[in-house]
Order: C-alpha cells, then structure tokens, then sequence
C-alpha cells in the first residue's frame, strides 16, 4: 500500500487553529498555560497551537517537553523540560502528534500526577479508535477509524504539517 495524504498543510493549519480556539474557550479565564508536547512531533505541534494561542488570546503560553521512550516507557526515566511543581494549581495540556493506543500519552502524564493542577488535559492532532488504554484526547484535529495494519504519519517541514495514511 502506497502513502495517501489525508490533511494537506493547509487543512493541518486549519485543525491546530481550531485545536487552539477550543483550548481558549476551555480555558478563557485562566491568565497562562502550559503545553508539554511529547518529544519530537508533539512538541513541534506544541509550538504550533501556542503560536495560535497566543495570537488570539491574552494568554500567556509556555511550552515544554516531554521526553519518554515509546518502545519501553516503563523502564526510561521520562522528563520534562519544565518542573512541574511551578505549574501546580495552572492548567496544563499535554500535546501528541498521533493519538493511538493511548500508551504513550498515558506515560507522558505520568511526572504530572505527582502535583494537583487545575485541569490537566490532552491534545491531539490525530486520534485514532485502536486505544489499549484508558486515554481520551479532550482536543482532537481530525479522529480516524483505520485498520491495525494502517499507519498514521506525521510530517513537519518548511511546507507545513501533513497527515499520510500508510
């Protein structure tokens, strides 16, 4: 099976600035947050939506990292770019590229449970319906129902972000 483009740069554009108006709609009394993007698209993407929300809110948008090993989170150390003691009591939204089986975003937030936070939500460019864990994305770009075999993939690049199906 060849590669598909499912979002073009311009559609991709579109669902990260709607991504973002829903994050200030959720959040429009607060006066900052944090986006932790999940190393490497989910930050770049991370970027993307704070640039966004910065332009149409008053808030005041920090971004993060957050760095796990997706093949074996249960035995790496996952980091964060922030310490997240500083952010106890403010709204933080954990940011991923490809939602999929929900593992991944569910270690991302794990260096977070160890504080209260006003909310802590997830966002998502892609959600896909093959979740093996309990993780459900409060904002979502685009949801897909693809077979297990199928492959979402991200691209970033000067051009733009893109969504094929593989």
């Amino acid at each position: 099976m060849g590669r598909k483009q499912l979002l073009s740069a311009e559609a991709c554009q579109q669902k990260i600035r709607r991504i973002a108006y829903q994050i200030w709609e959720e959040n429009f009394q607060e006066k900052e947050l944090l986006l932790a993007g999940v190393k490497n698209r989910g930050v770049q993407i991370a970027e993307l939506i704070g640039e966004e929300l910065r332009n149409l809110s008053g808030l005041k948008v920090e971004v993060t990292w957050v760095r796990l090993n997706k093949d074996n989170p249960v035995f790496d150390e996952i980091t964060i770019g922030v310490n997240p003691a500083d952010w106890q009591n403010k709204v933080v939204v954990i940011v991923d590229d490809v939602a999929h089986t929900g593992k991944t975003l569910l270690y991302a937030i794990k260096p977070f449970m160890a504080y209260t936070y006003k909310r802590l939500q997830i966002a998502v460019l892609v959600d896909r319906a093959h979740k093996s864990y309990p993780v459900h994305a409060d904002f979502v770009g685009i949801s897909l129902a693809t077979t297990l075999q199928e492959n979402i993939a991200v691209t970033l690049s000067k051009d733009g972000v893109k969504v094929y199906l593989h």
